[in-house]
């Protein structure tokens, strides 16, 4: 369950950013109770379509099952021209999780170390999550 997350990094690190990085994290709108349950919903109705090979994580891609074949749909979590991208965090030891959503839809989630000596083979389980 998608109960809460940030969308934006700490104060520490939002007072560095320049206005295109501010413009870029703050959401034009709060999220609503509304849309985590739909992003929640969608969350049964996305395959994924490809795997981190890094070797440190467990990262994922995904697309609805509707548009799995649609390769205009970044499933890598990359730089795109997303208008309407949103990434909520969260974290667990050693780690940072980041839920990508791309035009109302997750398209990406990935476990990211913290510790260039870390490394993850899976997702840790929900219950060690902290957002």
């Amino acid at each position: 369950m998608i109960r809460s997350a940030t969308t934006s990094p700490d104060e520490a690190d939002y007072a560095k950013f320049t206005p295109e990085q501010r413009e870029g994290w703050d959401p034009p709108v709060p999220i609503t109770t509304e849309q985590r349950r739909l992003w929640e919903s969608s969350l049964g109705e996305v395959l994924v379509t490809s795997e981190c090979d890094c070797g440190t994580c467990p990262s994922i891609g995904m697309r609805p099952h509707l548009h799995v074949d649609d390769e205009s749909r970044d499933d890598q979590g990359g730089d795109g021209d997303w208008s309407n991208r949103v990434v909520l965090a969260a974290g667990t030891a050693g780690a940072m999780l980041l839920l990508f959503i791309d035009d109302g839809c997750p398209s990406y989630l990935e476990l990211a170390p913290i510790d260039d000596d870390l490394s993850f083979g899976e997702f840790p389980d929900p219950a060690s999550v902290e957002v």
